[in-house]
């Protein structure tokens, strides 16, 4: 391939997917391209000679209709082999579209397809490391790329083949280093692919000022952190707030009122305070301004979000803002532990892995290019559907230094440098209740928690421990393997010729051995003293009595146990020493395994570090529900979990590291009360508080529907239930709107959409944990027109989704937690002994905080319009139901039976449309 070589870009529309089967080609697209230059395009409609699937007319657009005076394929195919004749064939997944166009014409008696073909999908995952969806139109959009008519031939190809030259000058633009590398393993992509990249190196070329060589990669050099600044005056006055903030945002009174009480409380007051900042109040700007001006090196300000989507927003997004609007630099650092990181040098040690399969080679050349990009090193802004690919438990940091000459560039070294220079450290609930005492801070910093509704539950979480015995046992399990060797060599054969190393190896096997019995003795005690026969995994709660017996049997048996799964570790640390102290002794597969090992010792050592912290003693007076968890496999399978319930004299104790604590979010209070959050905080019920409305018109700019024939979920069976949802679900989903269905269970989710794959095909159908992780579908919906979207606990709050991209937010059920948890009966028999009514006190208190975030998806900006549909019959019927419909803002819900509210809600949102369309006209 070179500057005369003739690409043409070829895209297929089918009735399916079966290459040598029934399906047929119902369009040809084709893009010729030569030096850069679109130089022909042709667009073909081709008689199939069978039905179009309706689901494929709904994609496409192509009607059985347009399709009766088109050319049968065998019509076409000796021009289209004519206009392919010499030229280097592009596809959007060269694998499906190449050889099923190959297929079709041998089937009408033309020479078998022999050019090379070139495949943009695997290059624009390598080239575009952080893009969040590789489909045809969401790269085109993300590149600004002009796409018309997506899934129509025609406009693929053209679009395919401006994605191509895009692509080459991507490739074009990498250091020499780099693309050396990524050319290394070229061969493994696609057909041709690797040629065409290697087409596209260049000459050799200096490093530019923000690029830096370590080893074998070019990273981004890191930024220095800018010195202290002069800080401007706040901005007391409205006017002068007014004057700051324009033309970017408009300042609304009761966002200066939350900035004011945020200043004087970190200037003068230094207290706790409690802000309820109604949606689309501007929370976030909210608290960072005002802090802006008070913050410093030395007195920083820690943001604790609930979610790591909402992290990253504030860090990305809402700081800049903020730099923006004040000029001040504030540095600032997201937080988070080790494992989130690229380990530089177990990454360079992963390159000499023997036949890695496909996708492993994939991702390490998408990682080399990320590497010229990042500055943090942070795995997730990779933005995968998931990190569960073995080669991350290769290279994933462990929180010890890299050693060697990817020393200097450790990107978790760095992380910890960063926070000593930083004015603003970003972090979540569950990170800051884990490590609180471990950041380096000098002075008491302020606090902000954001959705401090979420708080005493991640300190709950993080004070709360599990006997994972089956997990210990599976790690000794992988060690001994380590040892041993099973399909590589093992460090028993590495060390063959070393006496002293063998002797070590030979003695861990042996305490292996050991601990794994003194393990399995335990289980069978503890199972024939507490268990019961599970087919599947189950979480029981132990009786008074049982964990009366519970306690001496760990005082007794755990200790040993413990000391002889540690005994393990000095050994391997010592191997791992002697493999450290000269690598270059090793093969790149021996140094692969001593990496793999590396990473197996340091998760069972963060292990029996958790394990060895259980205060057995204090957990019997603690306030924690003991439970026994079973995986359906008897003794085998079975774990200790002791959950607490209540954090607040954790969280007091905690807080006292900080200065002037702000806890914040759109829904803190119950029946407009703060009690409920001040109990689980453990903060006086006289702490100081804001209400803070917000600007919405919620009158005008919603509809707040009930479905009062909808079944209550208790009477019907699960397939039956779900059957009814899927049908509601696809009436009320049956517009060009996007829309949220909220659910309590993620297995209702997978019945649900198993039962809606077929009934929405006009409508991409996302489902949390079927179609992807939380944060993949999320980000999915975001770029989305015609989605429905099925989310669970995730999607109840912090996601932001103006205007078009959501309009519809349907709730399920109720957002109850499960009086079947142990954890929730704990808390139940501790307010009842307390003499409080748990349902009053606890359940629905959460659950009205739930629906009321459940609403709040829906009105994102003044701007939006929308529905929320609400398919739970005791909305209307229970004192409870009616309780919680009450806490929603100035609406009122409209009962209807669900074949009359579907048309209203429709009607509701096509006004919208004839509004934006007059607008246009």
């Amino acid at each position: 391939m070179d500057s005369q070589t003739t690409y043409a870009v070829i895209d297929l529309e089918t009735t399916g997917t079966e290459i040598n089967g029934s399906d047929r080609i119902i369009q040809f697209g084709c893009a010729l391209i030569k030096n850069g230059t679109l130089i022909q395009t042709r667009s073909q409609l081709i008689n199939p000679d069978r039905p179009v699937p309706q689901a494929i007319q709904t994609l496409t657009g192509i009607t059985p209709g347009r399709l009766v005076a088109a050319p049968y394929f065998a019509d076409v195919a000796a021009s289209i082999t004519r206009l392919l004749q010499g030229t280097v064939i592009v596809a959007h997944n060269v694998n499906f579209d190449y050889p099923f166009l190959a297929a079709e014409l041998v089937r009408a008696g033309q020479p078998a397809l022999a050019q090379p073909g070139v495949d943009t999908v695997e290059m624009a995952q390598i080239l575009l490391p952080t893009q969040a969806s590789f489909r045809l139109q969401d790269l085109t959009a993300a590149l600004g790329i002009t796409h018309d008519h997506p899934h129509r031939a025609d406009s693929d190809a053209i679009s395919t083949g401006h994605l191509l030259m895009r692509l080459g000058a991507r490739f074009a633009a990498l250091p020499t280093a780099t693309q050396h590398e990524l050319l290394k393993f070229a061969g493994s992509l696609p057909k041709q692919t690797g040629d065409f990249l290697a087409a596209h190196a260049t000459a050799p070329k200096p490093l530019t000022p923000e690029q830096m060589a370590v080893g074998r990669f070019v990273l981004k050099r890191p930024q220095p952190s800018a010195g202290e600044q002069v800080v401007p005056t706040y901005p007391a006055t409205l006017a002068a707030k007014r004057q700051l903030l324009k033309p970017r945002f408009k300042v609304r009174t009761q966002q200066a009122k939350m900035m004011d009480a945020i200043y004087e409380n970190s200037t003068s007051t230094h207290q706790p305070l409690l802000i309820e900042a109604g949606t689309g109040l501007g929370k976030t700007l909210g608290y960072l301004l005002p802090y802006a001006y008070v913050t410093s090196t030395s007195h920083k300000l820690v943001v604790s979000a609930a979610t790591t989507v909402l992290e990253r927003q504030i860090a990305t997004e809402s700081l800049p803002q903020v730099r923006a609007l004040t000029g001040l630099a504030l540095p600032a650092v997201v937080l988070k532990s080790a494992r989130h990181y690229l380990d530089l040098g177990k990454f360079a040690a992963s390159l000499g892995l023997k036949h890695p399969n496909h996708q492993t080679r994939l991702l390490q050349m998408r990682l080399m290019v990320w590497l010229t990009q990042t500055t943090t090193g942070d795995l997730a802004e990779l933005q995968l559907t998931t990190y569960t690919a073995p080669l991350f438990a290769r290279i994933r940091a462990t929180g010890r230094p890299t050693q060697g000459i990817y020393q200097s560039a450790d990107f978790y070294q760095r992380l910890q440098n960063q926070v000593k220079t930083a004015q603003v450290v970003i972090t979540n609930h569950a990170f800051l209740a884990r490590h609180i005492t471990d950041l380096p801070l000098r002075h008491k910093p302020y606090l902000v928690v954001d959705e401090a509704q979420h708080f005493a539950a991640a300190f709950a979480e993080a004070n709360s421990h599990e006997l994972g015995l089956a997990k210990l046992k599976r790690r000794l399990g992988q060690l001994q393997t380590f040892i041993q060797g099973r399909k590589e060599t093992g460090l028993m054969t590495l060390f063959a010729d070393a006496p002293a190393t063998l002797y070590q190896l030979n003695r861990t096997l042996a305490a292996i051995n050991t601990a794994t019995d003194q393990i399995a003795a335990l289980q069978q005690v503890v199972y024939h003293h507490c268990g019961q026969p599970a087919p599947r995994v189950v979480e029981r709660p132990l009786t008074a009595a049982e964990r009366q017996w519970l306690l001496p049997t760990l005082q007794t048996a755990l200790p040993p146990l413990l000391t002889t799964a540690a005994s393990v570790l000095a050994p391997m640390q010592g191997v791992l020493a002697e493999y450290e102290a000269d690598p270059e002794r090793y093969l790149a597969s021996e140094a692969a395994l001593f990496q793999g090992l590396d990473g197996l010792t340091a998760a069972l050592a963060n292990q029996l570090t958790r394990l060895k912290g259980i205060d057995l003693a204090a957990l019997a007076q603690a306030p924690v529900v003991t439970s026994l968890i079973l995986g359906g496999g008897g003794p085998a399978t079975l774990s200790i979990n002791w959950q607490r319930f209540d954090a607040s004299h954790i969280i007091q104790k905690q807080l006292t590291v900080f200065d002037a604590p702000v806890f914040t979010g759109a829904t803190l209070t119950v029946n407009r009360s703060f009690d409920y959050l001040t109990q689980q905080l453990g903060l006086p019920a006289a702490t100081p508080a804001l209400r803070l409305r917000s600007p919405f018109h919620y009158k005008l700019q919603a509809q707040f529907l009930v479905a009062e024939d909808a079944p209550n979920a208790r009477e019907l069976s699960e397939g039956a239930y779900a059957d009814y949802l899927a049908n509601a679900i696809a009436q009320l989903a049956a517009t060009p709107h996007q829309t949220l269905v909220l659910f309590n269970s993620l297995r209702m989710i997978s019945l649900v959409y198993q039962r809606l794959i077929n009934q929405l095909p006009e409508h991409e159908l996302l489902a949390q944990g079927v179609t992807g992780s939380a944060e993949k579908i999320a980000k999915r919906f975001a770029l989305s027109t015609d989605s429905v979207l099925l989310g669970a606990a995730s999607f109840f709050e912090g996601i932001d989704y103006p205007q078009k991209q959501l309009e519809q937010v349907i709730l399920t059920r109720l957002p109850f937690d499960s009086p079947a948890s142990p954890t929730v009966q704990a808390r139940a028999a501790a307010l009842k002994a307390r003499g409080e009514d748990a349902f009053a006190a606890d359940l629905l208190p959460k659950a009205t905080i739930r629906f009321r975030q459940s609403f709040g998806r829906l009105i994102r900006t003044e701007h939006d319009r929308g529905v929320f549909v609400v398919l739970d019959p005791r909305l209307l019927t229970t004192p409870y139901g009616r309780q919680m419909a009450k806490s929603l803002p100035n609406l009122k819900p409209k009962a209807l039976p669900l074949a009359d509210l579907t048309p209203l809600a429709h009607d509701f949102l096509e006004h919208r449309l004839i509004k934006e369309t007059e607008h246009a006209q």
